[in-house]
């Protein structure tokens, strides 16, 4: 079972690499910090009546020893954290050396809540995430339909 999750990281990376691309300069936007990459980042629009928003994207550890997302923040909302999609909150996200992970819908993602304001496709949310001793990368989101919408 663990290479069907190998290759599902895989796929969404890929994916997210290639619709990045479809994207278009304007849109790209991706982040490094030491050997942490991050790719798009993107959030769907809330549903209504739902205060609060998702994150997904791809995060890459290039480094040889394993890092940890162990936070995040954002002054569009009141509590950030880690969601996994059966509403269970882990406190942190392992970046296993050269093992992309996926912030997807189907699991673990970053998610805002008591947003300040409301959100629309096309707007970007400012977040802070922090690594640990790696350190904090102030990073944004695009609100769109679907990643390179």
């Amino acid at each position: 079972m663990r290479w069907f999750w190998k290759r599902a990281g895989m796929a969404l990376a890929m994916a997210s690499g290639l619709a990045l691309a479809a994207a278009g300069v304007a849109e790209a936007h991706s982040y490094k910090l030491g050997s942490i990459e991050i790719g798009h980042l993107w959030s769907p629009p809330p549903k209504p009546g739902i205060d609060g928003l998702a994150v997904y994207g791809p995060i890459l550890n290039e480094g040889a020893k394993m890092q940890h997302l162990m936070g995040a923040s954002s002054p569009l909302a009141a509590k950030v954290r880690f969601r996994e999609a059966k509403e269970s909150w882990p406190r942190t996200i392992d970046l296993a050396p050269r093992k992309p992970v996926s912030l997807a819908s189907w699991g673990t993602h970053i998610w805002l809540s008591g947003l300040k304001k409301p959100v629309k496709v096309g707007d970007w949310v400012d977040l802070t995430l922090d690594f640990g001793t790696a350190g904090k990368l102030k990073v944004k989101s695009l609100v769109e339909k679907s990643p390179g919408d």
